[in-house]
């Protein structure tokens, strides 16, 4: 067994520290250590946090921290980041939010950026969860960048799932054309000590009464919180218990879910790496491409060529 491996897998925040470190920036040998890592996952609580900008994801992360680390439980929080699409920079303002944990060892706090990664994550957060997981947190949080469009990723990563919302700033109406709806387990309607929440809660509830749920299934909840004024925050920490215990029940149907979901982001990750290089930086394909430009040249024949160089035959 490799000493980076033994050092995460002893709890060293240094090993974890270089090994994720190899995970964002795709070292060869990161490979080697993920699967030697592997087998010691799963042990670990892993609570998705998501929602609109403005929500207080933040806030609530804070106090769920607090609770767990009174409950001598070690946590691991991963916060995505929106990137720049010119320049990939980001204000990780998460660090900024979560200073007062920065001293304690049993804290381990990852800022990721999307770097253009679709669903709300980012390309490496699983990676890095199976690290810290494999590093011994009994908890781990995953917050995502709270686009509130396309975040469904965190449903094939987290274990339990809690949507974000505040009243007045079109939450129901973003959820509806969303579809975020459809993957939260708890719905948290936070800063209730500022907005009227009973028109949002009512919509939701509405919503879920109307849902075709199977037999067996989680009965979602909707809870309000003042995360500022600490209102509500027993009963989320009852709602998160009850869904660990639901989880539990269900938990080899989960993991099938995401070790299909974690292979197919692999293969496309490698795969849009590749494209990306032969496209922006291949020679050959940037004659082509000047006659793309002049229009002696179509852009649908380049594609299919390109297809036909990764052996991926498409019949237009």
């Amino acid at each position: 067994m490799d000493a980076l491996v033994k050092g995460v897998l002893n709890k060293q925040i240094s090993a974890a520290a270089e090994v994720i470190r190899m995970a964002e920036e795709e070292a060869p040998e990161i490979y080697g250590y993920l699967k030697q890592l592997y087998p010691y996952t799963g042990n670990a609580h892993i609570i998705g946090i998501t929602g609109l900008p403005g929500a207080g994801k933040s806030s609530i992360i804070n106090l769920l921290i607090k609770y767990f680390r009174g409950q001598d439980k070690s946590v691991g929080v991963i916060a995505i980041d929106p990137s720049s699409p010119l320049t990939q920079g980001s204000v990780m303002g998460d660090r900024i939010r979560m200073m007062e944990h920065a001293n304690d060892r049993e804290v381990f706090i990852k800022s990721l950026t999307t770097r253009g990664w679709l669903g709300g994550l980012s390309k490496t957060a699983a990676r890095i969860t199976n690290i810290l997981d494999a590093m011994g947190k009994d908890i781990i949080i995953l917050e995502t960048v709270g686009v509130g469009q396309n975040e469904v990723s965190i449903m094939n990563f987290a274990h339990t799932i809690v949507l974000v919302l505040v009243s007045e700033m079109g939450d129901f109406i973003q959820t509806i054309k969303a579809g975020v709806l459809e993957i939260g387990d708890i719905f948290l309607i936070n800063k209730i000590d500022k907005n009227d929440p009973y028109d949002l809660m009512t919509n939701i509830e509405s919503v879920l009464r109307n849902e075709d749920v199977e037999k067996g299934c989680w009965e979602k909840k909707v809870i309000l919180t003042s995360a500022l004024k600490n209102d509500g925050f027993d009963r989320l920490l009852e709602c998160i218990k009850e869904h660990r215990r639901f989880f539990l029940d269900k938990k080899d149907s989960f993991l099938l879910k995401r070790a299909r979901q974690e292979i197919k982001e692999e293969v496309y990750g490698s795969l849009a790496g590749h494209i990306n290089q032969k496209i922006d930086q291949d020679s050959k394909t940037n004659k082509i491409l000047k006659k793309v430009v002049s229009k002696k040249e179509d852009p649908y024949s380049l594609a299919l060529k390109l297809l036909k160089d990764f052996n991926i035959d498409k019949n237009i």
